[in-house]
Formats: C-alpha cells, sequence, structure tokens
C-alpha cells in the first residue's frame, strides 16, 4: 500500500492539530499525478527530460490545443498506480495566462475514482 505526505489544494503539506496527514491508495495515487504535472520539464538538474514541457510545449501558442492535452493525458496516464482516465479536462485562460486541468481516473486500488484539479 502507497503512502505519501498529503498536500492542501494550494500545495502546501496538510496539518490535522499540528500532526502532518497522510494520504493512501488512490487518493496517493491521484496525488502523485498531480505533482508529475506541476514538475517543469528541466527543473531536476540530474535529468533534464523528466517532467511536463510547460514552457516549450504548453505555454507555446504554436501547439494545438488537442496536441497539449493529449501531452498532460498521457502524464496522468503513465503515473503508477492509474488503470484508466474516466474524464480529463485541459482548459487554457490566456488573460490570466494559466489553465485548469480536472480529472477522474481508476486507481489499481478497488477502482477508487478520484477528481483532481490543478
Amino acid at each position: 500500500m502507497a503512502t505519501d505526505l498529503k498536500l492542501t489544494t494550494a500545495h502546501d503539506l496538510s496539518l490535522t492539530s499540528g500532526d502532518i496527514d497522510l494520504v493512501t491508495e488512490g487518493t496517493e495515487v491521484a496525488q502523485s499525478a498531480k505533482i508529475r504535472l506541476l514538475f517543469l520539464q528541466a527543473e531536476w538538474v540530474l535529468d533534464y527530460t523528466m517532467g511536463v514541457p510547460w514552457i516549450d510545449e504548453i505555454f507555446n501558442v504554436q501547439y494545438s490545443r488537442e496536441y497539449k492535452e493529449l501531452l498532460l493525458r498521457r502524464v496522468v496516464l503513465n503515473t503508477p498506480g492509474i488503470r484508466t482516465i474516466r474524464s480529463f479536462s485541459y482548459q487554457e485562460d490566456p488573460t490570466n495566462r494559466g489553465g485548469q486541468i480536472t480529472f477522474e481516473v481508476d486507481t489499481i486500488y478497488a477502482d477508487v475514482i478520484v477528481e483532481v484539479t490543478i
């Protein structure tokens, strides 16, 4: 069984009465996918190929929205513990220079469905 530190929606450690909260099973797998989506390509000095190409491809207007969504879906599907994606939505927000990703996945833990919004 996988266990990880629980993160809040602001990506900070979740605390309850001064204790660090943990996530397990399906929730941990979904949180892992979320962390992988937030990891910038070339962020880790030992392997510049790891991470999502946010700057070079996702934020680049030369690439289609479909291509960008395909890259992001691939990151989620390649997360250990995820079987399938039930729903996936990527909305660009050029006015605020950002976007929103929402997805539901089936995990290896008793078909737990978890919705994650980034």
